[in-house]
């Protein structure tokens, strides 16, 4: 029986200020953290014991999904009390995974492919690991496999710093995708006690051991390594789940919400538990609204996501923004990023009324959480 490993420790840095309250891990996708949405897709795959290898805030994590029982599947943790690096922490897993072989996720990247299909090609490969690819546009971002397009066989796994295109030119090339699958025998690849990256440090010895196989991914994939790509991913993942409903939904939007009649809804929009808005209201396209938040009437927002418990009052605007939760937004306030600026809030900041921030082309505006804004920024 197949198990699953999910690194869920990681501090979030390039997430900040939104990860300084709230770990990467359970940062919201369509209202719903990230590694829960992972952990849908171990279960559709006939996984159902899993561990969440965490560290920053892990109380945060552990409360949020204890043992696993509301979810249906059994959770372990393990708990880095210092660094580990993503081979370390599998090592002080293998208690739990030592018996057979297991999934080894990310916990930043959305995606939604049939992990089942990727098992019965690791299978049929024979190998001892086994990495989810991607081709890219532009992979300078991200690791590098150098494939057999025949075989599967993986000849070279390349971190970004250590790729080098063609004449310098960029080409479309599969990347690491952030989910492995993994036989017992990596835990011989991997010193005890030691920080180790099994990127840098581990595929390496075991593709030149010729048992490092590649399975090619379609459907959507996307990191939230960034604000903007924690929005972007989102917006996908909605697109994605309308697309693939019957009928004509055109929206995701909870029974329970209380929507003034004279409000306009343009899709994609998801719209949570709770949600109260009121009067003469513009709402999308191509919003996220969390559970339990308050939008009063003669306002606008488009592009961006809302996070759980905020309340937006009269007459504001908010465009390419990320508000995140208990955020208190008082009357007559515009908030208007860019497509690659965006305007953050942080947990629980306030801004006053009457306040503009108005982000510029090459610079995003963000406020740590429990700031008050008390001036516009133009």
């Amino acid at each position: 029986m197949t198990k699953g490993i999910i690194l869920s420790g990681g501090y979030g840095t390039r997430l900040r200020p939104l990860s300084c309250s709230i770990p990467k891990s359970l940062m919201p996708v369509v209202n719903k953290p990230v590694i829960e949405r992972q952990i849908m897709l171990l279960k559709a795959a006939g996984v159902n014991e899993i561990v969440l290898a965490v560290s920053v805030m892990s109380d945060v994590v552990k409360h949020y999904f204890g043992d696993g029982k509301r979810l249906n599947i059994k959770i372990h943790y393990t708990n880095e009390k210092y660094p580990m690096g993503t081979a370390g922490a599998i090592r002080l897993a293998q208690e739990y995974l030592k018996d057979d072989n297991f999934f080894m996720l990310n916990g930043d990247v959305i995606m939604d492919f049939k992990f089942s299909d990727m098992l019965k090609h690791h299978q049929k490969c024979g190998g001892i690991g086994t990495i989810a690819s991607r081709v890219v546009e532009d992979p300078s971002r991200y690791g590098v496999l150098i494939v057999d397009d025949q075989t599967h066989q993986l000849h070279k796994f390349l971190e970004k710093e250590e790729y080098h295109p063609p004449a310098g030119k960029i080409k479309p090339m599969p990347i690491n995708a952030g989910v492995y699958i993994l036989e017992p025998d990596i835990f011989s690849y991997i010193q005890p006690k030691k920080k180790v990256s099994i990127e840098r440090e581990v595929f390496p010895h075991v593709a030149d051991d010729g048992k490092l196989f590649n399975y090619s991914i379609s459907g959507i994939w996307k990191d939230i390594g960034k604000p903007l790509d924690l929005l972007e991913a989102n917006i996908l993942l909605m697109t994605d789940i309308i697309d693939s409903l019957e009928g004509e939904v055109k929206n995701l939007i909870d029974d329970s919400v209380n929507i003034d009649p004279t409000t306009n809804i343009h899709s994609p929009c998801t719209i949570g538990k709770n949600v109260i808005i009121r009067k003469n209201c513009t709402i999308g396209p191509n919003v996220i609204i969390g559970d339990d938040v308050y939008i009063d009437e003669n306002t606008k927002i488009n592009d961006s996501m809302i996070y759980n418990e905020s309340y937006i009052s009269k007459n504001v605007s908010i465009n390419n923004a990320i508000i995140s939760d208990n955020c208190l937004i008082e009357k007559n306030v515009q908030l208007t990023g860019t497509d690659e600026n965006l305007i953050i809030l942080a947990s629980f900041v306030k801004v006053n009324k009457d306040v503009k921030l108005l982000s510029k082309n090459n610079q995003s505006i963000s406020y740590c959480h429990h700031e008050v804004v008390k001036e516009s920024v133009n």
